[in-house]
């Protein structure tokens, strides 16, 4: 039986046993497994089967959901025997998963009758066709609206692959304030996805929407970062409005 272990700084709180196809995680007393605690969303991650193959996804969660210790997004990510999930303060480790995985189904043999031969389409091996070069995907580059400090009412376009953010000449975004850092912080874009990731000292810190940031932290849309004594809002404009 799969079994969802759950945990505080390594004491196990809870055990759950993993039978419906789908299992919700999250703060709402609703949830199939419970966490009551400020900083876990009402509905903050859903565990299904499919298949016989169990697969985590967040929940546009406010704070993340961590497996192994990196962030997820919104789509399916397998999971592993053992796989540790991270929820605020909170780990679930995973046991019981089954490691071998569901033998295909095995093809059909055509049969020839009494001296007819029976012909398969499925096994006839189709002529290669011509790809068509496929277009570039636009970037849906974002912009990053001061509402809080000396750049307050300015508009930054984020249209670099990394855009440093913090005091100095050498930034891309100014922001000020006691001990702020050159850079402070650090908004790098992999693929239609933007990460930011602290990278001033321990005297002041980078926060997304309320809450400190260490490592990286996918950014969407209207998230509020505050830097110092100033604040923005991130914005990334639906792909019909790509430039």
């Amino acid at each position: 039986m799969v079994k969802l272990i759950l945990k505080l700084k390594e004491t196990q709180i809870e055990e759950f046993a993993l039978e419906k196809d789908q299992i919700i995680i999250g703060r709402a007393k609703e949830n199939d497994i419970v966490i009551d605690n400020i900083a876990v969303s009402r509905k903050h991650a859903q565990i299904t089967r499919k298949e016989g193959m169990y697969y985590l996804r967040d929940l546009n969660s406010s704070n993340g959901t961590f497996l192994n210790g990196t962030q997820i997004d919104a789509s399916d990510h397998a999971l592993s025997e053992g796989a540790m999930i991270g929820i605020a303060k909170f780990e679930i480790q995973v046991k019981g998963l089954s490691k071998s995985a569901p033998a295909p189904p095995k093809a059909a043999t055509p049969e020839d009758a009494e001296g007819t031969m029976i012909f398969d389409p499925a096994r006839r091996k189709p002529a290669a066709e011509p790809q068509a070069a496929s277009e570039p995907k636009p970037v849906r580059w974002p912009v990053l609206s001061a509402l809080k400090g000396p750049g307050k009412g300015a508009e930054y376009k984020i249209a670099k692959e990394v855009t440093l953010v913090g005091k100095g000449s050498q930034v891309d975004i100014p922001a000020e304030g006691w001990f702020v850092a050159s850079p402070h912080a650090k908004i790098t874009r992999r693929g239609d996805r933007f990460y930011i990731s602290h990278t001033g000292g321990f005297l002041s810190s980078t926060k997304v929407n309320g809450i400190g940031i260490g490592g990286e932290h996918i950014l969407k849309n209207k998230d509020q970062i505050e830097i110092g004594n100033c604040s923005f809002v991130f914005t990334q404009a639906p792909s019909e409005h790509t430039d």
